[in-house]
C-alpha cells in the first residue's frame, strides 16, 4: 500500500469498511427490515456483490467530488451517475450469464467505453427498459448515504460530507442544493500525491492521431465513444445532424485533430519549480488559505453594523478560499498531465457544440485553456523561422505582453528594445528580474522569450527550427461579423475591417465615451428639481469618476454582440468596480451597499455608447431577435443551416420538475423533454449571438480547410488563429479571403427565405437597410486579425 498513489491508498483504506456496510445493508434487504425507500431501492442493490458496489461507489465519488472541492458536487447528479454505473455493471453481468463472456466483450468493443451507450445497447439486447429518473436518484442516494456515513479518514473523521448550500436567494425565496464534498483533510492529502489515478482517459490527450470523423458518432478517440456535436440532450439537434451532409464539418475537425503537439519542457520545469516552492506567480494560486478574522466578542456582536461587516468579510473570504482550492486542484491536474505526456507526441480530438463552435474533447490540458495550458504546449513539428517568421515572433511576444494596440513596426521595435529583459527571462526565469511575469500572459510570454533567445543565439535566426504557435486574433470578432453582415462603414472601421495605419481599438473608443459622460455628470451638482434617480446617478458618477478604464468596459463590449443583457453587463462591471472602490477608501460594507447601483449606472452608459457606435449591428440584432420571437410563437425552436451545411436547432424549452424523496435528502429532478413548451424569451435573446457564433465557426472551418489544402498546420481558439511563425503571412491571406468569401454570400437573405418557406403564414420583418462598406477592403486591412 505504501507504494500506491495517494488516490489508490485511500481507495484501499475505504474499501473494507464500505464493503462491510454494504453486506449489512444487503442482509437487511433480505430480512425485509423496514427503512425509508428500502423496498424500492433494495432489489437493485442486490444486483451486484458488495465488493463491486464498494469499488463502483468510491471511484465515482473520488472522480466527481475531488475537482469541485469545497464547492461540492450536487447530490442529484452524483446519485444518477452512481446508479447508471450500477445499472451498466449489472446489465453486463446479465449479458455474460445469458450469452457468454465473448458476446459481452464484442458488444463492449462495438459500443466503446461510454456508460449510457453500453446501457442502451445491453438493454436492447436483454429487452429491458431503462430505469426511470426517480428510481436512479433513490438507488444512487442510498449508496451515497452508506458511503458518507461509513468512510473515514485516518483520524476517524468522515472523509466525505453531505450538506446543503444556498445557490440563490431573493426577497421571497431561497434555492438550496444538497452537495457532497471531500473533507478539507482529504483534499490536502490528495493534493500531496499524484492525481493521475483519478483522471478518466477522456480527460487526457491522445498519443496517436485521432480517428477521423466519418459519422456523427464515429470519430475522435479510438475506444471511447464521442458524438461529433455536444447536443446535451437536444434530440432535435442530433436528428438534424444525422440527416445532414456533414462532410465539410468532419473534414475541418479532422484538420484540427491531426495537428501534432508536445509539452514545452522549459516552461513546464519553471511552472513545476514555482509550484513546488509554493510561489503564487502568474496564474499559480496561493497554496495557503486566506486567514479568517477572529470571532467577535459578545460585546462586539452587539454593534450590529460591526457584526454585519464581520459577517460579510468572513463570507467573502470563505468564498475566496473555496475558489483557491478549485484553482489548486486545476493547476495540479494540468501539471500532472503535462508531466505524464512530457516525452510523447500528443493529439487533441475535437468536436463541436450545437452552434458549430469547436472544442478539444480532453478538457484539462489543451490549447484552448488558460495561459498556463497554452504556455505548456507547442507544435511537435518545427519549421525554419525565415525573415518574416522572426518578425512575427517578435510581434507575438509584444502581443502577449499587452503591447498590442500599436502598429506592427512599433510592436517589433518594442520587443527589440527589451532584449536584455528577454534574455534574462529565458536564462534565469525564477532567479533573474522576472520580467516575463509582467506580461498579460506570463507563461506564453516565457515560451516566446525562450524561442526568441534560442533563435538569436543559434547564429542564424532565420534558419532556426521553431515550434511555437503564433496567434492572430480578431478585433472584437463578433462586431466584425455584424459589421460585415450590415456592410457597416463606420462600425467596420472601429473593428479593423478596413485598412488603417494603426489598429483601431473599439474598447478604448467605448471607454472614452463612458469616461467623458461620467466626468461631465460628476462635475456638476444636480438641479433643485432633480428626481431621486437623477440624484442617485450623480452620486454614483462622483463615486466612480476616475475609476473607469478600458478593462472595466471590455467584457461588456465584447459580449454585447453576443446578447449580454443589462443584468449581465451590470454584473460584469460590478466585478471590476468592487476592488477599485475598496482601493478608493470605501469600506467593504459601503462597497456592498453601492456596488449594485454604481455598476448599473456604468452599465447603462456603456450600452448607450455601444448603440451610438454600432447602429447597424443593433439593427441586425433586433431583426434576428424579432424573427426568433415569431418562430417561438409558433411553438417551434429557432433553427437554421450554416453556410457549411450544419443544421442548428436552439434547445431552449420550459423545464419541469419532479420532487423525489430519498434516504439522503429530498431531490428536485429537472425534466427536459422535446414535448415541453418552447422557452420564448430564451429563443429570442439567444438567437442573435448563436447565429453569429455559427458564422464565426464557419469562417474558422473555411480557413482550416484552405490551410489543409496548402499543407500547413493550423489550429484555432474560436477567433484566434494559430500556425507556425513562418506561415503567418499565408494564414493571414487565407483567413481574409475566407471572410470575404463567406460574407459575399446572401446570408441574411437565405435565412429569411428559409423562414418564409417553413412558416408561410408568418409575417417576418424586412432585412434592415445595409451600408456601403466594400468587403474587398478586408483583404487590404493589416489589422483585421492582428
Amino acid at each position: 500500500s505504501s507504494q500506491l498513489k495517494k488516490v489508490e491508498q485511500h481507495l484501499v483504506a475505504w474499501f473494507h469498511p464500505l464493503c462491510k456496510a454494504l453486506q449489512e445493508e444487503q442482509g437487511a434487504i433480505e430480512a425485509m427490515e423496514k427503512r425509508q425507500d428500502r423496498r424500492l431501492y433494495g432489489p437493485f442493490l442486490m444486483l451486484l456483490p458488495p465488493d463491486k458496489l464498494a469499488v463502483l461507489v468510491l471511484s465515482t465519488m473520488i472522480n466527481h467530488t475531488f475537482y469541485t472541492g469545497e464547492r461540492g458536487h450536487p447530490v442529484t447528479k452524483l446519485a444518477v451517475i452512481v446508479a447508471e454505473n450500477l445499472q451498466a455493471e449489472a446489465n453486463m453481468t446479465s449479458l455474460k450469464q445469458r450469452f457468454g463472456k465473448h458476446a459481452a466483450e464484442r458488444l463492449l468493443k462495438q459500443t466503446k467505453l461510454n456508460i449510457r451507450r453500453v446501457n442502451a445497447r445491453v438493454r436492447r439486447t436483454l429487452e429491458e427498459d431503462d430505469w426511470p429518473p426517480d428510481l436512479k436518484v433513490k438507488v444512487g442516494c442510498a449508496l451515497l448515504d452508506l458511503a458518507v456515513n461509513t468512510v473515514l479518514d485516518e483520524r476517524g473523521q468522515p472523509a466525505f460530507q453531505h450538506h446543503t448550500k444556498i445557490t440563490k436567494a431573493g426577497s421571497t425565496y431561497v434555492t438550496k442544493v444538497g452537495v457532497i464534498t471531500p473533507s478539507r483533510h482529504i483534499i490536502e492529502k490528495l493534493l500531496e500525491g499524484d492525481l493521475k489515478g483519478a483522471v478518466h482517459p477522456r480527460s487526457l490527450p491522445m498519443v496517436v492521431e485521432p480517428r477521423p470523423w466519418t459519422n456523427v458518432d464515429r470519430g475522435g478517440f479510438l475506444k471511447i465513444s464521442s458524438m461529433v456535436v455536444r447536443a446535451n440532450g437536444n434530440r432535435a439537434q442530433v436528428d438534424a445532424v444525422k440527416r445532414a451532409d456533414m462532410r465539410l464539418i468532419f473534414d475541418g475537425l479532422n484538420v484540427l485533430g491531426k495537428v501534432p503537439w508536445e509539452v514545452n519542457q522549459p516552461v513546464l520545469e519553471v511552472a513545476q519549480q514555482a509550484w513546488d516552492a509554493r510561489e503564487a506567480i502568474a496564474e499559480l494560486p496561493s497554496q495557503d488559505d486566506l486567514e479568517l478574522p477572529p470571532p467577535l466578542s459578545p460585546e462586539e456582536l452587539e454593534d450590529k453594523d460591526r457584526a454585519r461587516e464581520h459577517f460579510l468579510r468572513n463570507k467573502r473570504l470563505a468564498r475566496l478560499n473555496q475558489d483557491l482550492h478549485s484553482l489548486r486542484c486545476d493547476v495540479q491536474l494540468k501539471l500532472g498531465i503535462a508531466q505524464q505526456f512530457l516525452d510523447d507526441t500528443i493529439y487533441f480530438p475535437h468536436n463541436i457544440d450545437f452552434r458549430g463552435r469547436v472544442y478539444p474533447i480532453p478538457p484539462n490540458l489543451n490549447h484552448m485553456g488558460s495561459d498556463l495550458c497554452r504556455g505548456l504546449l507547442q507544435f511537435h513539428k518545427a519549421h525554419p523561422l525565415g525573415e518574416r517568421g522572426l518578425r512575427w515572433l517578435k510581434i507575438h511576444l509584444s502581443n502577449l505582453s499587452g503591447f498590442d494596440k500599436a502598429s506592427f513596426k512599433e510592436r517589433e521595435q518594442w520587443t527589440e528594445d527589451r532584449l536584455d529583459h528577454i534574455y534574462d527571462s529565458a536564462r534565469r526565469p525564477l532567479d533573474g528580474d522576472r520580467w516575463w511575469l509582467e506580461a498579460e500572459n506570463p507563461f506564453q510570454a516565457l515560451a516566446a522569450c525562450n524561442e526568441l533567445v534560442n533563435a538569436l543565439e543559434s547564429g542564424h535566426p532565420e534558419e532556426y527550427l521553431s515550434k511555437l504557435p503564433i496567434h492572430m486574433d480578431g478585433s472584437c470578432n463578433g462586431l466584425q461579423h455584424y459589421a460585415a453582415l450590415g456592410r457597416d462603414e463606420d462600425g467596420g472601421r472601429q473593428v479593423n475591417l478596413g485598412p488603417g495605419e494603426r489598429p483601431a481599438d473599439v474598447y478604448s473608443g467605448v471607454c472614452a465615451i463612458v469616461v467623458e459622460k461620467i466626468r461631465a455628470e460628476a462635475a456638476r451638482d444636480p438641479p433643485h428639481d432633480a428626481t431621486e434617480q437623477q440624484r442617485r446617478e450623480n452620486e454614483f458618477a462622483k463615486m466612480v469618476d476616475g475609476l473607469i478604464d478600458r478593462k472595466v468596459v471590455k467584457q461588456t463590449v465584447m459580449t454585447s454582440v453576443y446578447g449580454v443583457t443589462f443584468a449581465g453587463a451590470r454584473k460584469q462591471i460590478e466585478n471590476k468596480l468592487e476592488d477599485r472602490l475598496l482601493s478608493k477608501g470605501y469600506s467593504l460594507e459601503q462597497v456592498e451597499e453601492v456596488a449594485f447601483g454604481t455598476s448599473a449606472y456604468v452599465a447603462s452608459i456603456t450600452l448607450d455608447a455601444l448603440a451610438e457606435l454600432f447602429t447597424s449591428a443593433r439593427n441586425i440584432m433586433g431583426w434576428l431577435a424579432a424573427c426568433a420571437r415569431i418562430v417561438a410563437k409558433e411553438g417551434q425552436p429557432m433553427s437554421w443551416v450554416t453556410p457549411l451545411g450544419l443544421p442548428v436547432t436552439q434547445p431552449y424549452r420550459q423545464s419541469g420538475t419532479q420532487v423525489v424523496k430519498t434516504v439522503l435528502q429530498t431531490v428536485s429532478l429537472v425534466v427536459n423533454r422535446e414535448d415541453l413548451k418552447i422557452h420564448t424569451s430564451r429563443q429570442r435573446t439567444a438567437f442573435p449571438p448563436n447565429f453569429v457564433h455559427s458564422l464565426d465557426s464557419t469562417h474558422m472551418f473555411l480557413t482550416a480547410l484552405r490551410m489543409r489544402n496548402l499543407g500547413i498546420d493550423f489550429t484555432a481558439v474560436h477567433d484566434s488563429y494559430w500556425t507556425h511563425a513562418a506561415n503567418v503571412d499565408v494564414m493571414n491571406e487565407q483567413l481574409r479571403d475566407c471572410f470575404v468569401e463567406l460574407y459575399s454570400q446572401p446570408i441574411l437573405e437565405d435565412l429569411l427565405t428559409s423562414l418564409q418557406i417553413r412558416y408561410p403564414e408568418c409575417d417576418f420583418p424586412d432585412i434592415p437597410e445595409r451600408g456601403s462598406f466594400n468587403l474587398e477592403e478586408v483583404k487590404e486591412s493589416p489589422y483585421f486579425f492582428n
